[in-house]
């Protein structure tokens, strides 16, 4: 099996990735999305058993391999099916790309993974144990936070030796995630907007208060530079809009922050929303306010062992295929690893085509990057599973 990642096709990936790019499957809605992957991974020999935990947003667990001893190891390969709700122009190959809505992000790789199914089904190869291939669909935030896989993760007993989630990292290795939450803080004063100079005396001006969450925000952050984290960087606060008032005299009675809190991944959900609501209840003291928080979780972080087999087999993998070295990075961006990390206490890692176009006007997939990315799992089962 050592040189079978050379029989990787990338003729059938681009097709495979075109049928699945032209599918829509906006987060919220990933049935016929999820009939033409279930029908691709059966087509390579895979038993699947499909859940809907949320309507309308199947999830995929699909069985490739029959380790009857029990001794093999088991591998899991995880992907989303759902992309962002943004117009794209029709999907096409040019050039040795791929245009279209889900390209990098990350339909190329659910059809990277098919590929390599497909080469081990057509040369008879007799693995040592077993692969699981899980496809979500509630990736994308703010529509999706992981609520399929959290569903999945509690309710059906899952078991792997490692997890690759293909997606997020085809230049390093990752070992460690920030967590990721986003706010929505409402500031709100009794009474209706007003005049200006028809307000009484006293009056709690909702943009005031605005900017002194905002610099108690910024007050935080400067402590939380203290603390670095490993591979990582700091945590954070980030506040992406502000919004109050709708006249250029007109009092306004309630006021709009939006961000993100990124956080260490030692540090729990529920200990960030306690600072942040103590912060917020002090403020709305100091001011006579209203101060609501909405405060949800994009996903926890993360860490692995950086010696862990996982990581030896994919460093060889990419050596062996792009013939480059990665470096042990720590990301702030999110992905589902920490679902099977924290959830199942299964080590993951990630890897993935370039995603630098994802979320833009324009995604895009090289077809050779997409071709190496399989030849990289396909040499990443061989090394794991020889170790």
């Amino acid at each position: 099996m050592d040189e079978l990642w050379r029989q990787i096709n990338a003729n059938r990936i681009a097709a495979d990735t075109l049928r699945l790019i032209r599918i829509a499957s906006p987060t919220g809605d990933t049935r016929e999305m999820a009939d033409a992957y279930e029908s691709m991974l059966a087509e390579a020999g895979c038993t699947i058993e499909r859940y809907e935990f949320i309507p309308d947003n199947p999830t995929l667990v699909a069985s490739f391999g029959d380790d009857r001893s029990g001794s093999g190891k088991t591998i899991i390969f995880n992907g989303h099916m759902d992309v962002v709700p943004l117009e794209h122009e029709p999907a096409r190959v040019e050039e040795g790309i791929i245009h279209g809505r889900g390209a990098c992000d990350m339909k190329g790789s659910l059809a990277c993974i098919v590929e390599v199914l497909r080469v081990l089904q057509e040369s008879g190869t007799q693995l040592s144990g077993k692969l699981i291939i899980i496809a979500n669909s509630l990736h994308e935030s703010p529509g999706g936070r992981g609520e399929d896989l959290a569903a999945l993760v509690e309710r059906v007993n899952l078991r792997a030796d490692a997890a690759v989630v293909m997606e997020g990292a085809r230049y390093d290795c990752t070992v460690a995630q920030l967590g990721s939450a986003t706010f929505e803080i409402e500031i709100r004063r009794e009474g209706e907007p007003t005049h200006q100079l028809y307000t009484a005396p006293g009056t709690p001006h909702p943009i005031t208060v605005a900017a002194e969450v905002v610099r108690r925000l910024n007050e935080m952050n400067l402590v939380l530079e203290q603390d670095y984290i490993e591979d990582t960087g700091y945590a954070s606060y980030f506040v992406g809009s502000l919004h109050s008032g709708q006249f250029y005299n007109q009092h306004p009675n309630r006021a709009e922050i939006v961000g993100v809190r990124r956080y260490n991944p030692q540090v729990s959900f529920d200990e960030v929303e306690r600072e942040l609501r103590g912060v917020l209840a002090e403020i709305a003291e100091q001011y006579r306010v209203n101060i609501e928080l909405d405060l949800r979780k994009v996903r926890d972080g993360y860490r692995i062992d950086k010696n862990d087999p996982a990581v030896s087999a994919l460093l060889e993998a990419v050596r062996k295929v792009r013939n480059i070295e990665l470096p042990l990075v720590g990301k702030k961006v999110v992905v589902d690893a920490c679902f099977f990390v924290n959830g199942l206490g299964i080590p993951t890692v990630c890897h993935g085509p370039d995603q630098s176009s994802s979320h833009g006007d324009k995604e895009f997939a090289d077809l050779l990057d997409l071709k190496q990315t399989a030849q990289v799992y396909m040499q990443f089962i061989h090394e794991y599973m020889s170790q």
